[in-house]
Parts: C-alpha cells; sequence; structure tokens
C-alpha cells in the first residue's frame, strides 16, 4: 500500500491546491486512487483470466446494479481504509517532511506505469504480440 499512499498524498496536495475537497478531503486524495486501484484490478482480472483460473462473464450493458454496486463498495473501501482512525492524517504527515517530486509528476509517472501494466496483462489475455 504504499505506493498507493505516495499517490494519495500527491492526489491530495493536487486536491488542497484547487480548494475544490476542503469539506472532504479524503475524498480529493481518493481521485487518483481509485482510478489507478481499478486499473490494477484489471490487470490482475487479466491474467488470471489468462491462465483460467478466474472467468467472469461480463453483462452487455453498460451499467448494471452488479458492476454499479461493486464499484460503490470500491470506493467505500479505499474510503474508510484513510478514514480509520485517521490514517490519511498520519500519511500526510508522513510525506511532508520529505523531498518529493512534483505531485502531478507523481500522479503521471504511476498513470502511465498502472496504464502500460493494464495494457500488457490484456495483450497477455488476449495472445496478442509477443504473447501469440
Amino acid at each position: 500500500m504504499r505506493i498507493y499512499d505516495l499517490l494519495f498524498y500527491a492526489s491530495y496536495k493536487l486536491a488542497q491546491k484547487s480548494g475544490n475537497f476542503d469539506d472532504a478531503p479524503i475524498l480529493g486524495g481518493l481521485v487518483f486512487v481509485v482510478v489507478s486501484f481499478s486499473a490494477n484490478l484489471l490487470s490482475i482480472y487479466f491474467i488470471l483470466h489468462r491462465f483460467n483460473l478466474m472467468t467472469i462473464n461480463f453483462p452487455k450493458q453498460r451499467y448494471t446494479p452488479g458492476t454499479i454496486l461493486f464499484t460503490v463498495s470500491m470506493m467505500l473501501f479505499l474510503f474508510f481504509y484513510y478514514k480509520y482512525k485517521n490514517r490519511y492524517k498520519r500519511i500526510v504527515s508522513k510525506y511532508e517532511n520529505k523531498k518529493l517530486l512534483n505531485s502531478w509528476w507523481i500522479v503521471i509517472i504511476y498513470s502511465i506505469t498502472s496504464g502500460a501494466i493494464m495494457i500488457i496483462s490484456g495483450m497477455f489475455m488476449n495472445k496478442d504480440w509477443i504473447f501469440g
């Protein structure tokens, strides 16, 4: 979770600069964490699907009660993870004293890395490119 904590801190600092999440600072930190967490879960699913360890038949409809419930439960899990005993305050204070890259660079680097892993795992699942 250290990588997600760093991403949470970077997202939290960006949300602080924008001022949009002054009333709910945890939500500002979760903006990029939720997207990256879901991309990483999807990458794991692709790899497990290739080895026939997990097969889920996704419905053809875009928004079903199951997908909405899964998304909301994932967001609530991450929200309560950072809210539990004010964990987000400890994370922010931990990274405040460290010399880090600009928050935008942290978010961009992690998003590119997470996206590249998801693309490669998707190609692995479909037996494309060098995986054929």
